[in-house]
């Protein structure tokens, strides 16, 4: 990346960056917190009412969002068709979701539920209502506006559910958390936007709904994926598994998600622009997702080998069942790091037709996991999600992405492959190390595991040519990029 891309992108990875840090800090404070607070029951009543809220949230804007991101021009018109569009299609879904709660009620036999689902209902209007503001600041690289959207909609999440449960709200206080942070986010990115809508329009764009359309889609056939493992533990587990299953969830995959999502943010309008250079999109495309593995996939693997030390730790007596469906879904979060970012490839490149097709085999293979794990409860669901990650989706992701191009399946397959080999390599040194060490106690049992996964796998990125002139380019990038700013005075990009 040169010039005012690379300026704004190095502005923008850091700007989400330190909003990610912030957020995950909270999130993980919240889950630590709450967990306190609220009892397993709470959690589960709220994640029972989760998956049926998400499904009606992929239709708030009809991927009508990543449309206007990912064109390489964009008029009012356009903006304005977005925008009444994205408006009508949550209004219809938060009444939808007001008057199936009673029915979800009955699916799950507890009454609690109906008006819990009736009340974050409000969510799904709320966001639909962002769509264009949101997708404007992306085109124009606003990062530091959406950064603080992402760690204000977190943060006064949490001291709202807080609150709430110290008054004795109960699972409402999950609900409150989402509708606050919602209506504080929705004010930051409307206030910042350079938008403001017209009379709703009398013709819509093909292109536009194509596009859209089939993002949709992708995301339809996703969220069964996604969520089918909580309506199958919640009706045939019960609730008490289903809020076991729920704090391990949120443990450990949205850390991972709330990585991914935001840079999907920074790096969609960047790729987006330069999608016509194959050599360059896959050069950048490389970087980011080398950097990412060797920051994150080192202490996921740290996670998964202390998932009970880490868990004792954090939620303390009471949750020991969490464990050992954490220690599952570490392994199946493993790769998502540098493998759920695919998605940048089809939409930059406008082929969210190929995402849609291939969400539908991911989908149907991940449904069926859970569909065999559950005889075996919880833990079951969680260990089939993680063993089919590697034998059923993995591999055709692989050659898909290798098909599209112009990134090639060894690109991705060499990542997981190096740091894979990097954590098995940690695990088999962990135990002897921790016994020379005289058996410490869970938090330096935690710190020991967590500088040996990070040292083997940078000695490993640095002994294999490829990665090591990747991570070798990045630092050079980043190097140049601060000695150019403290040495001129030169601002970055703040819009384009």
């Amino acid at each position: 990346m040169t010039g005012s891309l690379g300026r704004a992108a190095l502005k923008g990875g850091a700007f989400t960056g330190l909003a990610q840090i912030g957020k995950i800090a909270i999130t993980m404070g919240s889950v630590i917190v709450l967990a306190r607070l609220l009892s397993p029951t709470d959690f589960g009543l709220v994640a029972a009412i989760t998956p049926i809220i998400a499904f009606m949230g992929l239709f708030q804007n009809l991927g009508l969002q990543q449309a206007i991101v990912q064109r390489r021009e964009i008029d009012r018109g356009l903006l304005n068709q977005a925008f009444w569009i994205s408006a009508a299609v949550g209004l219809t879904a938060m009444i939808l979701v007001f008057a199936l709660a009673p029915f979800a009620a009955a699916f799950y036999g507890d009454a609690r539920i109906a008006r819990l689902m009736q009340t974050a209902s409000a969510s799904l209007l709320i966001g639909s209502l962002g769509t264009v503001p949101i997708a404007l600041l992306s085109r124009r690289f606003r990062f530091g506006i959406l950064a603080i959207y992402e760690f204000a909609i977190t943060a006064m999440g949490f001291a709202a559910a807080a609150a709430s449960a110290l008054a004795g709200l109960g699972a409402y206080s999950l609900v409150v958390a989402t509708l606050t942070g919602a209506a504080l986010g929705l004010a930051i990115v409307w206030t910042a936007a350079p938008f403001r809508p017209a009379a709703p329009p009398r013709t819509i764009d093909g292109k536009l709904m194509k596009f859209g359309a089939n993002l949709t889609g992708f995301n339809l056939v996703n969220f069964f994926a996604r969520n089918a493992d909580n309506v199958l533990i919640g009706r045939y587990a019960g609730l008490p598994a289903l809020g076991l299953y729920d704090r391990a969830y949120k443990l450990m995959m949205f850390p991972v998600q709330n990585i991914n999502q935001p840079l999907s943010r920074l790096m969609v309008p960047l790729l987006s622009r330069i999608a016509g250079d194959k050599a360059r999109f896959r050069a950048v495309y490389c970087q980011v997702n080398w950097t990412l593995g060797l920051l994150v996939m080192p202490g996921i693997a740290t996670l998964a080998m202390m998932s009970q030390e880490t868990v004792d730790v954090l939620f303390g007596d009471g949750w020991a069942g969490v464990a050992p469906i954490f220690a599952w879904l570490a392994v199946a979060s493993f790769v998502q790091p540098v493998t759920g970012t695919n998605g940048w490839t089809f939409i930059c490149q406008g082929r969210t037709d190929i995402m849609f097709r291939l969400g539908i085999y991911t989908s149907v293979m991940t449904v069926a996991s859970f569909a065999v794990g559950l005889a075996w409860g919880a833990e079951g669901v969680a260990a089939a999600y993680a063993i089919s990650a590697y034998v059923l989706r993995l591999p055709i992701l692989l050659v898909v992405m290798d098909r599209l191009g112009p990134v090639r399946w060894f690109d991705l397959g060499g990542m997981v492959a190096l740091f894979g080999a990097a954590a098995v390599a940690a695990a088999i040194a962990l135990p002897p190390l921790r016994e020379a060490a005289g058996a410490p106690g869970p938090i330096p049992s935690i710190a020991l595991a967590g500088v040996l996964n990070y040292a083997i796998a940078l000695a490993a990125v640095m002994i294999v040519p490829a990665s090591r002139r990747v991570l070798l380019a990045v630092i050079s990038k980043l190097a140049a990029a601060l000695a150019r700013r403290t040495g001129t005075g030169e601002a970055a990009v703040a819009d384009v």
